[in-house]
């Protein structure tokens, strides 16, 4: 009898060990000196790829834009199509001009936000397109041409045109902040004419020549190519890199072409998943496109120290492609898009220290919004819903927009690939941004880890530590609207419920004394979580 008893409790601590598991893993340990600067930090971050443009011109789009501003997802710049096809008036002499009032309204609105328009051109006038019958579905009925122009005088007339009346619009030297780019991704069928490239150099040539010759200060760039087949084949980039430093002008029967920065599109997937070869969406796919622009741009010393502006990027691409279509853009969703963006925040901050390449702005591509939304939270590329409601990853621009703007020594004393941090101080607080991101792990159904953080800092005393989350249960709301059901229309009182947990949460807020000129901050993190860190000094 004695013996079945002890054999009936080895059982019952079995089955408590495998039900609550012994913690004995040890905490990552991350030390974080800030009496030691390490440079400036930009909010490179902080910009945003408008789709549809048309969209601007609607009170919903101006709604959306103010959003942008507020929650810091959007105070550099915010790119915009021109849309020189609904500009363009031809006379009944045939005399061709250009009404640009419908872009001097999505610009002030703009501008109204802080941020600054990077204006694309693109979309060929009809009038002046050489195969009219390229092109482009667009939305509210609207088609654009994909097409060359049949006589580039008038494109580079267009590009004149477009450049002096902003100018007298807005100011010289408000313009000069600005940025122009020529067309968009031009390497595929779908947005130029038989992806020709080396047409594209010509189009960018007149581009150049045009917008130069009205002032030679205005900032223009080009390149621009598709996300997926760059990482397939970098070095089609070459073609145009080539063509701008020692090709002939087109335009000019020079050598080269002017170009003040570099547009490269990159995302995390493709198709809504993961990129070729990778099962999810992935930080690392992402950063071997950047990586390859930048072993490219070594080649080139002209263009090596230019710009590298990410000026369309996502966690995957197919912005209209939802989890009807493909169930992994749930990652759009829910916790795994904030974990991305800091995480790709960190890392280019990480690379730019150690290869001395900057990106000069990052903008990530919100679209989906044409798509009719039958629902709340279809997987769309967007920042918030159907009804309202804002996602995990509008948060994550929150968090982003409370760094300061010195970089302080970090030194994370682990291997775990999965974690990252950032720290900052300015004269109020230092800032502390930690990430657990785990690629393969959509659902956040991945570990959580233990953290240990060791702060220097001057002076002893006490320190009033915020720390904010995001993660499955905090600053989500995707995670309260399915368990309410995921209702096709919520009530207001579900409405209101989902709402609660849409904006930035605190997960903690306490006094801790500081001895020793050291403080410790002991945290676990989930996976596809993300920590920030507010210390403030208490007089």
């Amino acid at each position: 009898m004695k013996r079945l008893n002890q054999t009936s409790l080895w059982v019952v601590l079995l089955a408590l060990l495998i039900y609550f598991p012994v913690h004995s893993q040890q905490a990552i340990p991350i030390d974080v000196d800030a009496a030691i600067p390490v440079g400036e930090l930009e909010p490179f971050w902080a910009g945003q790829t408008f789709h549809p443009t048309e969209y601007l011109s609607t009170e919903w789009g101006e709604n959306l834009v103010r959003l942008m501003g507020e929650s810091g997802a959007a105070c550099t710049f915010i790119r915009l199509y021109n849309q020189p096809e609904n500009a363009i008036r031809v006379a009944d002499d045939g005399s061709i001009s250009y009404d640009w009032s419908e872009f001097d309204r999505r610009a002030r609105l703009i501008l109204s936000t802080g941020a600054r328009p990077l204006v694309v051109f693109f979309g060929m006038p009809l009038e002046l397109a050489r195969y009219p019958n390229s092109l482009k579905k667009r939305n509210f009925g609207a088609i654009v041409s994909l097409s060359p122009p049949q006589d580039y005088a008038q494109w580079e007339a267009l590009c004149i045109d477009f450049t002096r009346h902003v100018i007298k619009e807005f100011g010289l030297e408000e313009v000069k902040q600005w940025f122009f780019r020529c067309w968009n991704e031009p390497n595929l069928g779908h947005f130029w004419h038989d992806a020709d490239v080396e047409e594209y150099n010509k189009l960018y040539d007149y581009f150049a020549r045009g917008i130069k010759s009205v002032h030679p200060d205005i900032q223009i760039g080009g390149g621009a190519f598709g996300s997926t087949s760059t990482y397939k084949n970098p070095d089609q980039t070459r073609v145009f890199f080539d063509h701008i430093t020692r090709g002939t002008n087109y335009a000019t029967g020079e050598t080269g072409s002017p170009i003040d920065y570099i547009s490269m599109h990159s995302y995390g997937g493709t198709s809504g998943a993961g990129g070729p070869g990778w099962e999810f969406p992935a930080v690392d796919y992402l950063m071997s496109i950047h990586k390859s622009y930048i072993e490219i741009l070594d080649d080139y010393p002209r263009l090596k120290n230019l710009p590298l502006f990410m000026d369309e990027w996502g966690v995957s691409a197919s912005g209209t492609k939802g989890m009807d279509a493909e169930p992994l853009t749930i990652t759009r969703n829910n916790e795994f898009a904030a974990a991305f963006l800091a995480t790709v925040v960190a890392r280019q901050v990480e690379l730019e220290q150690m290869t001395g390449h900057r990106i000069g702005n990052m903008m990530l591509c919100v679209s989906g919004y044409e798509r009719r939304r039958k629902h709340d939270f279809m997987g769309l590329r967007t920042l918030h819903t159907r009804n309202g409601f804002h996602k995990p990853l509008l948060n994550a621009y929150r968090v982003l927009d409370k760094l300061g703007r010195q970089l302080v020594k970090v030194d994370i004393r682990s291997e775990n690939p999965h974690i990252t941090a950032l720290a900052t101080k300015d004269n109020e607080k230092i800032t502390i941004m930690v990430t657990n991101f785990q690629n393969d792990q959509p659902m956040g159904e991945g570990p959580a880890y233990p953290v240990s953080i060791s702060v220097k800092s001057p002076g002893d005393g006490q320190s009033k530590v915020i720390h904010w989350r995001i993660d499955k249960e905090h600053s989500n709301a995707y995670t309260e609207y399915v368990k309410i059901g995921s209702p096709e229309f919520p009530n207001p009182l579900e409405m209101e419920q989902i709402r609660t947990k849409m904006h930035l949460e605190m997960c903690d807020s306490h006094v801790l004394d500081q001895s020793g000129k050291e403080l410790s901050i002991d945290f676990d993190l989930p996976c596809n979580g993300v920590s920030f860190f507010e210390i403030y000094k208490v007089l």
